[in-house]
């Protein structure tokens, strides 16, 4: 494949378009080797234009985990009953769109050379989702968002289920990414109920 996309590619400014001309550089020439320039003009789009849909060429990187990161936690804060149950539920049904074929940006990192840029970019993206769980535990709970409790439970499920998607993709004969987090979180959440509430 080429440096330069032909004519085929219409002018579009969308962040899909920027993401997907992204993953295509990434994957021929390695992360750090592609700039912005390069995604744009790869996108068929301005730099400024690029910028109003990323703060960084990471941000191109990101765009089909953000959104799953985004849906789950939009079914949380609009979800009802057990806040555990609904953070378990609301990250297998954001990660359903994938079926048992994992996104480009989380099976060919090794490929891209983006393993560490995903792994930078982790933390603060997973934020708001557990800052949500956070806030949907402590209001169950009648505590603050940053009690032991509320604050400790969304980590441990998060993080269960970004381990359970890296080992998932890694599979040869792989399950639905919904049913791998399923499998790896439901027990994490159970537990964890226990814990607080020896009755349940």
């Amino acid at each position: 494949m080429t440096s330069q996309r032909g004519p085929g590619r219409p002018r579009a400014s969308s962040a899909a378009t920027i993401h997907e001309a992204a993953l295509e550089l990434f994957l021929e020439r390695g992360y750090d080797a592609v700039s912005v320039d390069d995604i744009a003009r790869r996108a068929g789009v301005s730099r400024g234009t690029f910028f109003s849909y990323c703060d960084s060429k990471a941000d191109a990187l990101w765009g089909v985990l953000d959104a799953a990161i985004e849906r789950a936690g939009d079914a949380i804060a609009d979800g009802q009953g057990d806040a555990l149950q609904r953070l378990v539920d609301a990250i297998a049904r954001a990660v359903e769109p994938w079926g048992s074929t994992p996104p480009t940006a989380l099976r060919d990192a090794q490929a891209m050379g983006a393993v560490q840029a995903l792994r930078d970019g982790a933390p603060a993206r997973l934020q708001p989702l557990v800052d949500r769980a956070a806030l949907a535990l402590a209001l169950e709970h009648d505590a603050l968002p940053e009690s032991a409790d509320a604050a400790v439970a969304p980590v441990a499920v998060v993080a269960a289920a970004c381990a359970a998607l890296v080992a998932w993709t890694g599979t040869a004969a792989r399950s639905s990414a919904a049913l791998a987090v399923r499998d790896a979180i439901e027990p994490i959440a159970a537990a964890l109920r226990m814990r607080n509430d020896p009755h349940c």
